[in-house]
């Protein structure tokens, strides 16, 4: 994996710096003198050595996926823990109520979501924000591009509760229509694996129920489950820019329809990179997480 993500961003360096045309004199207007010129080639980073220029383009290439990152969380465990209420409860007003919910974020589109939720909690309450990353009277230092992170890195408490607020009405939005699919999945997992030898071995010996359920059962109903959120992370990642315009975040979304739209062959390029390396990421975290659920797997 690490020599695949090396490649591929070996090589978007490369493309990028093989396509005609100076990006300072494209990012300058025709009357910019060379004093403009130069400043801008220092602050991209374009007067360094070639190396220096492949270490700041890593840096920032991967800027703007915090938003994925905090839907997925979030639809992973509303997901999860309406799956495994359907099934505990199986019969009884919560677990009806479960379904019924997360089959209601399905049917709407995430957009919508964020449309009422913006007229919700923004126009009519008033107690979350719903446009930008963070106040705008809030200064923060970057270090890795994960706001989040960078918020904790630096002990800028502050800026990291501004952070998560700004992020929470998009992160569910962008969550909830993916919540009704792990929630079958997990469901119809867990029935499955309820029904196994190793299951009733379990009762037969008197271990408690709930370990029984929450532990023995759960885990491995949770492999067919982390496949799924593997390939929906991969699908919001490309689908989340609706949400991005909706709620005016800066987003990889949001930049690749600013890209297309504007023809902006560098940065297509950029974007492409970052996706590819994503899902590669993704498919080796899912991997590491199906040796640990189930140990036949990493001993085979």
């Amino acid at each position: 994996m690490a020599l695949t993500l090396l490649g591929i961003s070996v090589i978007a360096f490369v493309l990028f710096r093989l396509v005609p045309g100076d990006p300072v004199l494209a990012l300058l207007p025709p009357n910019a003198t060379p004093n403009d010129i130069s400043a801008l080639r220092h602050a991209l980073g374009l007067d360094q050595p070639i190396y220096a220029q492949y270490v700041i383009w890593l840096r920032n290439a991967f800027q703007g996926v915090t938003l994925i990152t905090s839907s997925e969380i979030i639809a992973l465990a509303l997901g999860i823990f309406i799956g495994t209420t359907a099934v505990s409860r199986k019969g009884k007003i919560t677990s009806k109520a479960a379904s019924w919910f997360s089959f209601l974020g399905f049917a709407i589109p995430d957009f919508l979501w964020g449309i009422m939720f913006i007229v919700i909690f923004g126009a009519v309450l008033r107690i979350l924000p719903v446009t930008g990353i963070i106040d705008l009277n809030l200064n923060l230092t970057t270090i890795t591009g994960f706001p989040v992170l960078d918020a904790l890195l630096t002990g800028n408490l502050p800026a990291f509760g501004s952070v998560l607020g700004h992020l929470a009405l998009p992160s569910i939005a962008l969550a909830l229509p993916q919540v009704a699919t792990i929630q079958r999945t997990i469901s119809s997992s867990l029935l499955d694996v309820t029904g196994e030898d190793y299951i009733l071995t379990d009762r037969a010996k008197g271990l408690p129920d709930r370990y029984i359920f929450y532990v023995r059962a759960l885990k491995n109903a949770l492999i067919p489950t982390v496949t799924l959120t593997g390939v929906q992370f991969a699908f919001v990642l490309g689908g989340s820019v609706l949400i991005e315009l909706v709620f005016a975040l800066p987003g990889i979304g949001n930049l690749a329809f600013i890209a297309v739209k504007w023809k902006d062959l560098p940065v297509i390029q950029g974007i492409v990179v970052v996706y590819a390396v994503i899902v590669v990421v993704t498919a080796f975290a899912i991997d590491l997480l199906y040796s640990y659920l189930n140990p036949k797997i990493r001993f085979g």
